[in-house]
């Protein structure tokens, strides 16, 4: 059976990648989230057979559930990492909960289903990590979630040359501020980055059709096209001395 992974299925990015998987033709989309009911709601608007797995990934034990099931005769086409939380505001404002949860969400539990479903990966199938512009470069104000994207970033260009013999495409989508509840529940967000806000629905059309092509980095932007190439030209402390 031919199947589509996708963590953080239920709401934003990893809801619109699940729509646009729908129209491929597997046999079914596993759609991962901590949101039951929400998960219950885009499997009924599906028209590919789906499962809803209701996991905190940051937990262990999701993993176990995830790798019983399969080992019951799966082959992955596409694993999907779009699972993330983010609050901004300086490192001596944030509570230890909040680090610790977007560290665990971010970094761990992305790192473990990666780890856990490679073994069932098709050759020639694909691996889609929804990073963010921010890991392109450190961001005061928003250092914890910045670090745990450049993480990401770093994870799947390792994972490109690791898994280049067994044809595995790796791409890490890098867009910047999306028009979704994330973006919505973030604090004292700057006036200029809402001016930059793109639909959730351009970067699963986008993201899907850049990891099928093999590209390395998805940036479905010029202004994050921009940010990408500074931050390969210019030192890192002229980068940061605009953030105020």
């Amino acid at each position: 059976m031919k199947i589509a992974i996708i963590s953080g299925a239920s709401s934003g990015i990893g809801k619109c990648i699940a729509k646009e998987l729908d129209l491929l033709g597997l046999d079914c989309l596993w759609l991962i989230g901590r949101n039951e009911e929400r998960l219950c709601k885009l499997q009924a608007e599906l028209n590919t057979d789906a499962k809803t797995f209701a996991l905190d990934l940051t937990e262990n034990d999701s993993y176990e559930a995830i790798k019983s099931e399969l080992d019951k005769g799966c082959e992955i086409e596409y694993l999907v990492l779009s699972a993330g939380v983010g609050c901004n505001g300086q490192l001596d404002s944030l509570k230890s909960e909040q680090i610790s949860n977007m560290i665990d969400t971010n970094c761990k539990a992305l790192t473990l289903l990666t780890n856990t479903a490679l073994p069932y990966i098709n050759i020639g199938g694909k691996i889609l990590f929804i990073a963010s512009g921010a890991g392109f470069l450190p961001q005061p104000g928003f250092s914890v979630y910045a670090a745990t994207k450049s993480y990401t970033i770093s994870l799947s260009r390792a994972l490109r040359k690791e898994l280049k013999n067994r044809k595995i495409k790796v791409t890490a989508a890098c867009p910047g501020p999306v028009d979704t509840n994330f973006f919505a529940g973030l604090e004292n967000v700057p006036e200029y980055k809402k001016k930059y806000l793109i639909s959730p629905e351009r970067v699963a059309k986008g993201s899907l059709k850049a990891v099928n092509k093999g590209k390395a980095i998805y940036t479905p932007t010029l202004s994050m096209k921009a940010v990408h190439l500074a931050s390969k030209l210019l030192p890192t402390s002229l980068l940061t001395s605009f953030y105020k």
